[in-house]
């Protein structure tokens, strides 16, 4: 009889044992839905438009959202790298790139004039996307204007292939913050000209080591970092 009441009781102190985790499973299970992070809304990239006869592209390489589409208005910072077929026609040998220039590339997202080509096949690019862009041999949109400085013109007997990555998207022109500081507009920056826009409060040493490359107390229109875009440029 004792025995008996004995496994009673355990029995009884098990089931409330049982009972007690199970109710503390429960909460922690409530706790944890109520700890989960709604996944983040992934905006989709736009469908690829229906680009001009001539202009062909192909999607290389994009972040897994949108974050923002290129629209008019908008001014592009690219780099690109710009490939033609050797005469030899086994062969693509680069003829123009940022890399080769020094430089990003700026082009308003409007602008049909500069090579219409590959502003035509960089509609509806996302930031951080990289496309490839091949203008047809003979087409009109592989035409650069005379009047730009800032791109090569391909030979428009065979096919112009440009591997472009959208930096940035900028709601205005970029500001040519070389151009406000070349006072004698001489293309080159002088420790002088620099002092006079920072102000004389500015230690401006530790500028002229890292863009100095040359050494020789001046900052050309090549060796300067900062943001020069200009209306003779792309």
């Amino acid at each position: 009889m004792k025995m008996m009441k004995m496994s009673h009781l355990f029995l009884l102190d098990f089931v409330v044992v049982l009972l007690v985790l199970i109710a503390s499973a429960s909460a922690d299970a409530e706790h944890a839905e109520e700890d989960v992070v709604p996944p983040k809304e992934i905006i989709p990239h736009p469908d690829l438009p229906d680009f001009q006869e001539g202009v062909t592209v192909r999607v290389l390489d994009r972040l897994e959202s949108c974050a923002r589409v290129a629209a008019s208005g908008n001014w592009l910072e690219l780099q690109f790298v710009a490939k033609q077929m050797n005469d030899d026609g086994e062969n693509y040998e680069e003829f123009d790139s940022t890399e080769s220039r020094g430089r990003p590339l700026y082009i308003a997202v409007d602008d049909k004039e500069k090579l219409p080509g590959l502003t035509e096949g960089l509609r509806d690019v996302c930031v951080g996307e990289k496309r490839e862009i091949t203008i047809q041999a003979g087409s009109p949109l592989m035409q650069v204007d005379p009047r730009s400085a800032g791109l090569n013109q391909p030979q428009t007997d065979r096919p112009a292939v440009y591997e472009v990555m959208v930096r940035s998207i900028l709601d205005q022109q970029p500001v040519n913050m070389f151009a406000k500081i070349d006072l004698d507009s001489n293309n080159e920056l002088s420790r002088e000209e620099i002092q006079e826009y920072f102000g004389k409060e500015h230690d401006i040493d530790t500028l002229f080591h890292y863009q100095d490359k040359d050494q020789d107390d001046t900052i050309t229109y090549q060796e300067f970092q900062g943001p020069k875009y200009n209306h003779d440029e792309f």
